[in-house]
């Protein structure tokens, strides 16, 4: 029982600190530190997508979280939080 113990509190530490990452990496923009936090938020990007793999393969369900973490991280990656932004639709 404690191996499962183990391997859920590493599963939760993988998907918060790749969420963390995404964050670092969208408020690290501009800074000198852009480049290592985009990097670092890429390779838990791949690692945060094998563990959606993985837990494919587990009980049904089990694949939920990592999924929709993988899906904020891409999210908070690409859009554009600035206030400053015009945005305009149509031209």
């Amino acid at each position: 029982m404690a191996g499962v113990q183990a391997i859920l509190f590493l599963h939760v530490v993988v998907l918060t600190i790749g969420l963390f990452s995404g964050l670092a990496a969208r408020v690290s923009e501009g800074s000198r530190h852009q480049t290592a936090c985009q990097t670092i938020f890429l390779i838990c990007l791949a690692i945060v997508g094998a563990t959606t793999i993985v837990s494919l393969g587990g009980k049904p369900g089990a694949w939920l979280g990592a999924g929709a973490t993988l899906s904020v991280m891409v999210l908070t990656a690409t859009c554009d939080f600035s206030r400053g932004s015009d945005v305009r639709i149509g031209g």
